[in-house]
């Protein structure tokens, strides 16, 4: 059980050092409470709440992951390397593309809700 608890912790140091080193993972953080703040307010479906709670996950999951990857490409290759920024570039690219993702899932999500509440 103890390991099962230590695992958490690491997991809550990785979140506590990305907050605090990494100004896209902050601006994420702060969309993500907009986010999860909205679902609460507008009256959203519970098909429409769980989309919006997936998606924030998937984003910051996956910038997680990009933060992971740019740190153990410098780790070991210190120097420039072309092979070394193509990788960083996939993992830029996935968070990207998952974010354009979310822009979507928000707009269809939160634009008819967002339209009835103020029309």
């Amino acid at each position: 059980m103890m390991k099962f608890v230590k695992s958490f912790r690491h997991a809550a140091d990785g979140i506590r050092s990305a907050a605090s080193t990494e100004r896209n993972f902050r601006i994420e953080l702060v969309l993500a409470a907009g986010a999860f703040a909205l679902s609460w307010v507008l009256p959203l479906s519970v098909t429409e709440r769980a989309m919006v709670f997936l998606t924030i996950g998937i984003i910051l999951a996956l910038e997680l992951l990009n933060t992971a990857f740019e740190q153990l490409t410098d780790m070991l290759s210190p120097q420039f390397h072309e092979k070394v920024k193509t990788i960083k570039d996939l993992a830029a690219g996935a968070v990207l593309l998952s974010s354009f993702s979310a822009v979507l899932v928000g707009l269809v999500i939160f634009a008819p809700h967002l339209v009835a509440l103020f029309s």
